[in-house]
């Protein structure tokens, strides 16, 4: 025997050990073929999903007693998990290259074939267990609403690779209207990140990639939970559903998601059913007394819905409304506000750090933001009071795409004039606003918003003297863009218009009329970059083009003298 056949011999010899000593190899259509010796259920996942397209989601917690001792040759997955679950308390389950493990639980991954009546076809069969999959999510052209926390919603197209963190997006609604949730808590455990939706009620956080608990939290909404599998960015919206809680004893502890909160000082937020709770003059809710409650905010003085911040005056106070700059936020004499509380949603008051988007006041920024209106159904309400009465209507335009919103106010309130001593029993005082706003969705990253307002006041203390007249007029239409899951902008256009008169008929010869106005048309876009869960970057530009009247003198009538004198525009 030649030495070239010695070691061919034990060449042969030494692939045949080798053969015979692989363990959890498999060959074609993911067939497994191995031995496996007393290992755990991370070790077995591990292997199986090296040299298979499967993978494997379970709790740990639950299978951390489980060893496991068996040997395959060519066996499907299926038949492999049942061999090596034979006899014990586990539970698999398979939907296409996923494999759900549990213990004492079975899970179904589709539904019956005849649970949607008779088939006329095998077609139209797959096609009903497709859309009750609960492990399937149809979200490429549009993010998936999240409603049901016992279902398992999957992000982004499947993988295998789940390192590296993923972007998680979407919109945090009300369940019942469809309007946006502002300042909503979305956060997951582990690893512990959190954000909070902005105005629009949208959120962006960043996570790792894989399965994840999300949590979803609000003042006044039923807390969510939801279970998710992230594999790339992608979108989900949420619905939250209102809750009325049973009063009970106070109990004062700390919140465990206290560090999802958001970091802005000197700013303070009201929202319309706290404002709504506080006692009110005539029975009427009033934005601007709600505010005098705030630390820091003093009236001006008595009969007035001025306020001063911190030692500032009145005039070093931004009052926007929809970004829309009200000059006179009053109605008669003070005592009402010219905000109606029935569109109000959301109340804030920058009394110092006061953001660059604003454009700068050197007091406060007092910032109040509407609702959009009902976007499932119609509804309304009405009231009636002492002096005042209002109406407020909404609903869909286009059910959960475009909805309105349109609240009036005005006042009949001469009869409680009438009742002053003297020649002021002939004083006369009226006024009334409207609010009407538009909300309409074009698609997932897409909106646009309209809003208008218009007020009018008119008074005088005594018949026959001095009448005072003033009013507001605004509007504004936002386009708000989704760029990608980390950027988006809002561009805005309004104009604003405030005009104040003043007459004087007590001597026919000097009677006279005086009145000027401010006009402003402005354009702002504001942008918004989340660099992860802890920081995003504001960014934009402002342009605000004013218009001055500085006023004119008028005779009131023919028989007057007064000499007109007028001021030029500026």
């Amino acid at each position: 025997m030649t030495r070239l056949q010695i070691d061919m011999r034990y060449f042969t010899i030494f692939l045949l050990l080798i053969s015979f000593s692989v363990q959890g190899q498999t060959i074609d259509n993911n067939l497994v073929n191995g031995t496996f010796n007393n290992l755990t259920i991370d070790q077995f996942a591990a292997k199986i999903e090296s040299v298979t397209k499967y993978h494997f989601y379970y709790d740990i917690s639950e299978l951390d007693s489980l060893r496991l001792n068996f040997s395959v040759e060519n066996k499907p997955i299926d038949e492999t998990l049942k061999i090596a679950f034979q006899n014990s308390e586990f539970k698999f389950a398979i939907s296409g290259f996923d494999v759900f493990l549990t213990k004492n639980k079975t899970l179904i991954t589709q539904l019956p074939l005849d649970l949607f009546g008779e088939m006329t076809s095998l077609k139209d069969s797959l096609a009903k267990q497709e859309l009750a999959s609960n492990f399937t999510e149809e979200a490429e052209n549009k993010a998936p609403n999240a409603t049901l926390e016992n279902k398992l919603y999957i992000i982004g197209a499947k993988t295998t690779n789940l390192s590296g963190n993923a972007i998680l997006s979407g919109v945090v609604r009300d369940v019942k209207t469809g309007e946006p949730i502002i300042g909503a808590a979305v956060y997951v455990e582990n690893p512990r990140i959190g954000v909070t939706t902005d105005q629009f009620g949208y959120y962006s956080i960043t996570i790792p990639k894989g399965k994840h608990v999300l949590n979803i939290k609000d003042m006044g909404m039923r807390d969510r939970k939801h279970q998710i599998i992230l594999y790339a960015n992608g979108k989900l919206n949420i619905e939250l559903q209102e809750q009325v809680f049973a009063l009970k004893e106070v109990v004062v502890s700390a919140e465990k998601a206290a560090n999802v909160s958001r970091a802005q000082m000197g700013v303070e937020k009201l929202t319309i059913k706290s404002i709504k709770q506080m006692p009110a003059v005539f029975g009427e809710a009033d934005i601007m007394k709600a505010v005098l409650t705030l630390p820091g905010v003093k009236s001006v003085g008595e009969a007035s819905s001025g306020f001063n911040v911190r030692g500032g005056s009145t005039d070093q106070n931004l009052i926007l409304f929809n970004d829309a700059t009200i000059y006179n936020p009053s109605h008669f004499f003070g005592f009402f506000s010219a905000f109606n509380p029935e569109v109000v949603k959301d109340v804030e008051l920058y009394k110092s750090s006061i953001p660059a988007k604003f454009g700068g006041r050197l007091s406060s920024v007092l910032d109040i933001s509407t609702r959009d209106g009902n976007k499932k159904k119609f509804s309304g309400s009405a009231g009636i009071g002492l002096l005042t009465s209002r109406l407020n209507v909404e609903g869909p335009l286009i059910k959960d795409r475009t909805s309105f919103i349109l609240g009036g106010r005005t006042t009949y309130s001469n009869w409680l004039l009438g009742l002053l001593p003297g020649q002021y029993s002939k004083s006369r005082a009226s006024f009334y606003d409207f609010n009407l706003g538009i909300t309409h969705q074009l698609d997932d990253k897409n909106s646009i918003y309209i809003s208008g307002y218009l007020s009018n006041d008119q008074f005088s203390l005594n018949k026959d003297t001095s009448s005072f007249a003033y009013n507001n007029r605004n509007g504004s239409v936002k386009w708000r863009h989704v760029f990608n899951n980390k950027f988006n902008g809002v561009f805005t256009v309004g104009k604003d218009s405030y005009t104040y008169k003043v007459s004087g008929n007590e001597i026919p010869s000097t009677a006279y009329k005086l009145n000027f106005d401010i006009n402003q048309s402005n354009f702002k876009s504001d942008f918004t970059y989340y660099l992860n869960s802890k920081h995003s970057l504001d960014f934009g530009f402002n342009s605000i083009y004013y218009k001055l009247h500085p006023g004119n003198f008028k005779p009131l009538s023919k028989l007057s003298l007064i000499a007109p004198d007028e001021l030029s525009a500026q």
